[in-house]
């Protein structure tokens, strides 16, 4: 009879200790991390922005209460230096005073121009960055020592915050003089960048291959995303910029990602949407590893509902609590203390399990971005407590039947623990010389009990136990050389695996970019759950040979992988180094990843105060290209174009400007047989869909365009079918694109059609 390895564990870590004794040194390797950018109990790196210095008694006693672990405020430089040379820390000081009593840490944003210098401009000339210089070294001199990270400046990437215009040159001058004068203030000091507003790809790699990996401690960035995208849909975002960040990333060191500021306004989502949207923002960062998560905003900035920057809020601006407050109290109250051990892998990637421990007690935390559904936790389990995102009691007893939602559910696990779950413990809680030890029995044999039965887990067993092996080869390969933890993560890429641990499995390889792997990372290709990591990996190796020059092979893989809708910002990073990539190459890559490019087009109509979305302007009652079309005063004329590049956006604000209206586009699609069919649309802003004039489908949302984000089942007919968008602009930006794929996702390609 198998013994349960609950009762063996002390005897196998006696194992280990001796095994590991025999090496001489560890090969788990956790240099270069600053010590105040680990990963630390809740709610170490939980926090809110603020607005003010010297708050009143509601933001003091309201923030204290709940729970958080860090604000983040801006140091600017003229509030501090108004006479040159002569500087002026008090509301600074009574700010960290504050602070220093609750226990609060503080992100403070060292930024924007000043008066004195270079016109307030960011400082770009000799004058303005040595003026700048003198400033951050006073001001690291004045609280050294002090638990701060300083981030340089907020949002370089936006012109209202880097004028006239964003210029990643310019910001690299601002760092490399910026952060050695903090340093000369104070050795110590933790420094964080760029800030950008969304995860802005290209202006980031532009800061990498400057340097600025060699100059700071984090990468901050500021995912904000459309209200319709939740929290969870940044892996895809954050996954490239770990791999530009192990592309350029000093040996040795290891540079973790902050979410340095995001939030969801009110005025785009309703106050309970917020309210679910916070824990799983800050939850997700922390299964991505993500040491910082700053909420953006701590407090409505004005009482305007229809102006989106005064309703980022937790509470009301007359401080009356909305949802989000209550629900990120509950959080950091739950889990106070308590350690993030990692997301457990389960057989649907859309649910989500953190677990958490501290000493010998557990908790997790459990949501789904599915459907409401039934969730079983396994044999074994008993649950001693239960309670919502709000912090109302629930009876969730039954761990083979618990309701999951949008809504986090947590939950205390009674010991003894099964199995499984002691596993993971385990693994958290071992020294580094213990896991040399067992990582050199699981690569090089002689293994153990406990070894062997980890390899024997993820080749199969119950599914409570095979997540919980791949758990451990997971935090074991993360302290590896690639050449080492390669071999632990193609132990995970089996058929009986989960598809989420064989989607970050490939990930992980694709940072790599190990050309060795490519025959393996090839037979996942036909997959579309692991287009973007198989993608992301070709990519990698496309973009090394298009700047080597060997323009053929990074072509043929380019065309390769747009059959497998890669994401857009890794796709166009090959194209900067492509030299010899004609419009009608890029046209053809386009059609044959699904896209359309040829339209017609017509417009504008009226749309103020989203009045669009409720006429049916004569488009969608007849279309007749060879006509005029008039409505009230207005006579319009269809116009055929034909989108440019290898991601055809029709930008309508080129034709029609970017004022409150309505335009339409016409295509066809012909289909061999009839078919089930995926229509993917992105569109600023909102936009209805008609096939064959039947709508299948509407979304009037104020957003911008992300390529494939409104995913759409239809039916396609034997033969040509009508396809006909109505994209409804709110004001500035005016796009939209479709791709169509087959009824698995992989896209048609349309050069065939």
């Amino acid at each position: 009879m198998k013994k349960s390895l609950f009762f063996i564990l002390p005897v196998i870590l006696l194992l280990w200790w001796s095994c590991g004794e025999k090496h001489e040194k560890s090969i788990v390797s956790h240099t270069g991390i600053h010590p105040k950018l680990q990963m630390g109990p809740v709610p170490q790196g939980l926090g809110v922005n603020i607005h003010f210095n010297q708050g009143n008694e509601n933001d003091l006693s309201m923030i204290q209460a709940s729970g958080i672990g860090m604000i983040r405020m801006d140091i600017s430089w003229v509030s501090k230096e108004k006479e040159p040379g002569v500087y002026d820390f008090s509301q600074s000081d009574k700010l960290m005073a504050d602070m220093e009593k609750m226990g609060i840490r503080i992100l403070y944003i060292v930024d924007y121009g000043n008066p004195l210098y270079n016109n307030g401009k960011p400082p770009t000339t000799p004058e303005g960055l040595e003026a700048y210089a003198k400033f951050c070294r006073a001001m690291a001199e004045r609280y050294a020592g002090k638990d701060i990270i300083w981030e340089l400046w907020n949002e370089p990437n936006l012109s209202h915050f880097w004028f006239p215009e964003p210029n990643a040159d310019d910001y690299m001058r601002f760092c490399q003089t910026i952060v050695p004068a903090i340093r000369k203030g104070y050795p110590g000091a933790c420094i964080v960048a760029p800030a950008t507003s969304r995860i802005d790809h290209e202006f980031i790699e532009k800061c990498f291959e400057q340097g600025l990996l060699e100059l700071i401690d984090g990468v901050s960035v500021h995912p904000y995303r459309n209200a319709r995208l939740g929290p969870e849909t940044t892996w895809d975002e954050y996954q490239f910029l770990s791999l530009l960040i192990e592309k350029y990333a000093p040996a040795g060191k290891k540079i973790p990602i902050l979410s340095g500021e995001w939030g969801y306004s009110t005025t785009h989502l309703s106050r309970e949407l917020q309210g679910k949207y916070l824990p799983r923002q800050w939850l997700s960062n922390i299964a991505l590893n993500i040491p910082v998560s700053i909420w953006y905003d701590w407090h409505d900035d004005g009482q305007d509902p229809e102006n989106a920057e005064h309703n980022f809020g937790t509470v009301t601006w007359d401080y009356k609590p909305k949802p989000s407050y209550i629900a990120m109290q509950t959080l950091t109250h739950w889990f106070r203390g308590y350690e993030p051990a990692g997301r457990f892998i389960t057989g649907n990637e859309d649910d989500y399990m953190l677990i958490f421990h501290k000493d010998d007690h557990v908790r997790i935390a459990l949501w789904t971005t599915d459907e409401k559904h039934t969730f079983n936790l396994g044999d074994g389990i008993r649950i001693s407590k239960s309670i919502n995102y709000l912090g109302d009691t629930l009876n969730v007893t039954n761990p083979a039947a618990i309701k999951v939602s949008d809504e986090p559910l947590y939950l205390e696990i009674a010991s003894p623990y099964p199995e499984w779950l002691q596993l993971i413990l385990t693994i958290v809680n071992i020294s580094d010389i213990q896991k040399t030890a067992l990582i050199n029995n699981i690569l090089h044999g002689g293994l153990d009990d406990f070894s062997a039965s980890i390899i024997r887990y993820v080749k199969g067993a119950e599914p409570q136990l095979r997540c919980a092996a791949q758990f451990v080869l997971f935090s074991l390969a993360k302290d590896l050389s690639d050449e080492d933890a390669l071999k632990l993560y193609y132990r995970i890429l089996n058929p009986w695996q989960e598809k989420l641990s064989m989607k970050m499995a490939l990930m992980e390889i694709a940072k790599t970019g190990d050309e060795s792997a490519a025959g393996i990372v090839n037979q996942y290709r036909g997959d579309p759950k692991l287009f973007v990591p198989v993608s992301l990996y070709f990519l990698n190796i496309s973009y090394r040979e298009a700047r080597a020059d060997n323009e053929e092979k990074a072509k043929k893989l380019l065309s390769m992988v747009m059959k497998l809708t890669p994401p857009r910002y890794a796709v166009e990073r090959v194209l900067t180094k492509l030299k010899n990539t004609t419009p009608e190459d890029l046209k053809t890559l386009a059609r044959s990843a699904g896209f359309i490019n040829q339209w017609k087009v017509i417009g504008p109509f009226p749309n103020k105060d989203w009045v669009g979305a409720k006429i049916a302007y004569p488009p969608e009652k007849i279309i007749d290209f060879s006509k005029p079309v008039r409505y009230d005063t207005i006579t319009a004329k269809w116009l055929t174009i034909d989108p440019e590049g290898i991601f055809p956006v029709i930008s309508f604000d080129k034709l029609y400007g970017r004022s409150a209206l309505v335009a339409y586009a016409a295509t066809t699609v012909n289909a061999d047989h009839d078919m089930e069919a995926i229509l993917k649309i992105g569109s600023n802003d909102g936009v209805v869909c008609w096939v064959n004039g039947k709508k299948v489908h509407e979304n009037h949302i104020a957003r911008g365009l992300t390529i494939d984000e409104d995913v759409v089942k239809v039916k396609l007919n034997k033969g040509e079918n009508s396809i006909l968008l109505k994209v409804l602009n709110e004001g500035n930006a005016w796009e939209a694109c479709l791709r169509v794929c087959d009824d698995r996702g992989r896209p048609m390609d349309m050069n065939l059609h």
